[in-house]
Protein backbone atom coordinates (compact mmCIF):
# COMPACT_ATOMS: atom_id res chain seq x y z
CA UNK A 1 0.00 0.00 0.00
CA UNK A 2 1.30 3.40 -0.95
CA UNK A 3 1.65 6.28 1.50
CA UNK A 4 -1.48 8.22 0.62
CA UNK A 5 -0.33 11.47 2.24
CA UNK A 6 2.93 11.48 0.28
CA UNK A 7 1.15 10.55 -2.94
CA UNK A 8 -1.40 13.35 -2.69
CA UNK A 9 1.17 15.94 -1.67
CA UNK A 10 3.36 14.99 -4.63
CA UNK A 11 0.66 15.75 -7.19
CA UNK A 12 1.41 18.85 -9.24
CA UNK A 13 -0.77 20.46 -11.91
CA UNK A 14 -3.69 18.12 -11.38
CA UNK A 15 -7.35 18.86 -11.86
CA UNK A 16 -10.24 17.61 -9.78
CA UNK A 17 -11.29 14.99 -12.32
CA UNK A 18 -7.79 13.49 -12.39
CA UNK A 19 -7.55 13.58 -8.60
CA UNK A 20 -10.85 11.70 -8.27
CA UNK A 21 -9.65 9.16 -10.86
CA UNK A 22 -6.41 8.58 -8.93
CA UNK A 23 -8.26 8.21 -5.63
CA UNK A 24 -10.79 5.84 -7.21
CA UNK A 25 -7.96 3.70 -8.53
CA UNK A 26 -6.27 3.67 -5.11
CA UNK A 27 -9.58 2.73 -3.49
CA UNK A 28 -10.07 -0.19 -5.89
CA UNK A 29 -6.51 -1.40 -5.28
CA UNK A 30 -6.96 -1.20 -1.51
CA UNK A 31 -10.23 -3.11 -1.73
CA UNK A 32 -8.53 -5.84 -3.78
CA UNK A 33 -5.92 -6.19 -1.02
CA UNK A 34 -8.68 -6.49 1.58
CA UNK A 35 -10.54 -9.09 -0.45
CA UNK A 36 -7.45 -11.18 -1.15
CA UNK A 37 -5.93 -11.08 2.33
CA UNK A 38 -5.87 -14.31 4.24
CA UNK A 39 -6.71 -14.44 7.92
CA UNK A 40 -5.14 -17.63 9.17
CA UNK A 41 -2.44 -16.12 11.35
CA UNK A 42 -2.36 -13.09 13.64
CA UNK A 43 -0.01 -11.23 11.29
CA UNK A 44 -2.29 -11.93 8.32
CA UNK A 45 -5.28 -10.64 10.28
CA UNK A 46 -3.29 -7.54 11.25
CA UNK A 47 -2.32 -6.85 7.62
CA UNK A 48 -5.93 -7.30 6.53
CA UNK A 49 -7.15 -4.92 9.25
CA UNK A 50 -4.54 -2.39 8.15
CA UNK A 51 -5.78 -2.75 4.56
CA UNK A 52 -9.38 -2.25 5.70
CA UNK A 53 -8.45 0.97 7.50
CA UNK A 54 -6.41 2.17 4.52
CA UNK A 55 -9.30 1.52 2.13
CA UNK A 56 -11.73 3.35 4.43
CA UNK A 57 -9.35 6.32 4.66
CA UNK A 58 -9.09 6.53 0.87
CA UNK A 59 -12.87 6.35 0.56
CA UNK A 60 -13.33 9.21 3.05
CA UNK A 61 -10.84 11.38 1.15
CA UNK A 62 -12.44 10.45 -2.17
CA UNK A 63 -15.86 11.35 -0.76
CA UNK A 64 -14.53 14.75 0.29
CA UNK A 65 -13.53 15.56 -3.27
CA UNK A 66 -16.69 14.10 -4.79
CA UNK A 67 -19.19 15.63 -2.36
CA UNK A 68 -17.28 18.45 -0.65
CA UNK A 69 -18.07 17.23 2.85
CA UNK A 70 -15.83 16.22 5.73
CA UNK A 71 -16.75 12.79 7.07
CA UNK A 72 -17.09 12.67 10.87
CA UNK A 73 -14.49 9.88 11.00
CA UNK A 74 -11.80 11.86 9.15
CA UNK A 75 -8.65 12.55 11.09
CA UNK A 76 -7.54 16.15 11.51
CA UNK A 77 -4.48 15.33 9.38
CA UNK A 78 -6.67 14.11 6.51
CA UNK A 79 -8.97 17.13 6.79
CA UNK A 80 -5.96 19.43 6.55
CA UNK A 81 -4.60 17.43 3.60
CA UNK A 82 -7.93 17.61 1.75
CA UNK A 83 -8.35 21.32 2.37
CA UNK A 84 -4.79 21.98 1.24
CA UNK A 85 -5.35 20.07 -1.99
CA UNK A 86 -8.69 21.79 -2.47
CA UNK A 87 -7.05 25.21 -2.07
CA UNK A 88 -4.40 24.27 -4.65
CA UNK A 89 -7.11 23.18 -7.08
CA UNK A 90 -9.09 26.37 -6.60
CA UNK A 91 -5.93 28.45 -6.74
CA UNK A 92 -5.32 27.22 -10.26
CA UNK A 93 -8.88 27.97 -11.33
CA UNK A 94 -10.10 24.34 -11.21
CA UNK A 95 -13.32 23.43 -9.47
Amino acid sequence: MRDLHALLNSLINIDLESLVAILSSESEAAQRVVNSARQRTASQRARRNEAIHHAARIDRILSFFQHGEVAPEMSERDVMLCKSLEARLHGRGHS
